[in-house]
């Protein structure tokens, strides 16, 4: 089933508006949702501290889906499947990166702001295809980094409001 919805996906590449939205959404625009995470903060709530928090949680996410990859060692479906993808990426497959990082950051802004949260599911989404769509990664590589994301961006939400480690700075910015 991974791969016969991979390879529905992967066939959407053959379309040439889809591949080139694909590469952008995948290659360009998850940076610029990322910077805007960070950004976003301090513009909505004046709050430089949440900020650091998006920024930690990204870099955070990252690293947990570095460290999954290498206990699971999923080769990439290119690799595989004995295709050419529309962009070639190094490493494990399982999860990806992208979709655990972007999540992560997605459950933080939509803890600020609904409305941007769902913008930002919108585009989670769509980072998910794109995925799938260049031919980097199986259904289940998006599915994992999604909910490794989603757990991630939940637990230091909780343990930003247990532990408020960080409020003392609050009066010094």
């Amino acid at each position: 089933m991974n791969i016969l919805i991979f390879n529905f996906f992967f066939s959407l590449s053959l379309i040439p508006s889809i591949a080139v939205s694909a590469l952008f959404v995948s290659n360009i625009l998850i940076y610029i949702l990322i910077v805007s995470a960070i950004i976003l903060p301090i513009l909505i709530r004046k709050d430089f501290i949440y900020s650091m928090l998006v920024l930690g949680t990204g870099a955070g996410a990252w690293v947990v889906s570095y460290i999954i990859k290498h206990i699971v060692m999923e080769t990439r479906p290119f690799v595989t499947l004995h295709i050419v993808p529309l962009f070639m990426e190094t490493g494990f497959s399982f999860p990806s990166s992208h979709v655990t990082v972007i999540s992560a950051i997605t459950v933080l802004i939509w803890n600020i702001n609904r409305k941007l949260g769902i913008l930002f599911l919108i585009f989670t989404i769509f980072t998910a295809f794109s995925r799938m769509i260049i031919g980097v990664h199986y259904p289940i590589d998006v599915l994992g980094g999604a909910c490794f994301g989603v757990v991630i961006g939940l637990c230091i939400i909780w343990l930003n409001n247990v532990t408020k480690q960080f409020a003392f700075l609050r009066k010094y910015i």
